[in-house]
């Protein structure tokens, strides 16, 4: 085994007991799930996500004191960093949290000048584990997950998600091109479930058109080494929020003619 091999297993094992601990934590208190600072109709943000980041970056920095650190909750570098940097969406669903559905995660993901390295996203209530580094399989629960072989895009299942968009706006034209190519659209609520969801083939594709490094920073490695393909197709200069495109690989063409403004 190569030293970059060894280095890539120390920072999943990381990533992992990070993850782990994070989502656990979150878990355990699914009680405080109104506990917010602020809550809109467009977003909520929980004190427990500033709590399971803080988790994270103990365990992190304990390990790896001199790496980088970016959370949802909180600045410092960026993605594109020299050097290792740990990028994190501590709950990833956190209106689904908020409402006590079970489909969120703690998502932990370590790049390397601008390239994934290891990353797990960690399901505690829907007992679901996904974890890849860039030179091992894709794994959920330990065994090894591949994409769909759906070719089709009429006959996909496509995964995607919708914010609250102003009436008249047309914020919905998308989804509804989504639905008129393809045979059913799913809106789960989280962005990291849904790209491991098309890494093990229960979803054919899925686009978003405003989500953040930190909501695909670890899935989108586990669909790359489940044999499927992901691609950034915009960036908004205001906020780095990106339109992001996940697909089995078959479909990526397909996909992006439709979701592409």
């Amino acid at each position: 085994m190569n030293d970059d091999i060894i280095q890539e297993e120390r920072l999943l094992a990381v990533a992992r007991d990070a993850a782990r601990r994070a989502g656990d934590y979150a878990a355990s208190n699914v009680a405080r799930r109104h506990d917010v600072n602020s809550a809109t109709r467009a977003d909520v943000k929980h004190k427990l996500d500033v709590e399971c980041e803080a988790v994270v970056r103990k365990v992190v920095m304990e390990a790896f004191p001199g790496h980088a650190f970016l959370g949802e909750e909180s600045s410092g570098a960026s993605a594109d960093s020299p050097g290792y940097v740990w990028i994190v969406d501590p709950i990833d669903g956190t209106v689904n949290f908020f409402h006590g559905s079970p489909h969120w995660n703690c998502s932990v993901a370590v790049w390397r000048e601008g390239r994934p390295v290891a990353g797990v996203v960690y399901a505690p209530m829907e007992r679901e584990l996904y974890e890849a580094t860039a030179s091992g399989p894709a794994l959920l629960n330990g065994s090894a997950v591949r994409v769909s072989d759906t070719s089709d895009l009429s006959m996909a299942l496509v995964g995607t998600g919708v914010g609250k968009p102003a009436p008249g706006s047309g914020g919905f034209s998308r989804v509804d091109r989504l639905a008129a190519a393809c045979q059913r659209v799913r809106v789960a609520g989280s962005a990291a479930l849904d790209i491991c969801s098309v890494a093990r083939g229960s979803l054919d594709a899925y686009f978003e058109s405003g989500i953040y490094v930190w909501d695909m920073a670890a899935a989108s490695l586990v669909l790359e080494r489940a044999g499927g393909r992901s691609e950034v197709l915009a960036r908004r200069d205001d906020d780095g929020a990106i339109a992001f495109l996940a697909t089995n690989g078959l479909l990526h063409s397909a996909m992006r003619a439709v979701a592409e403004p």
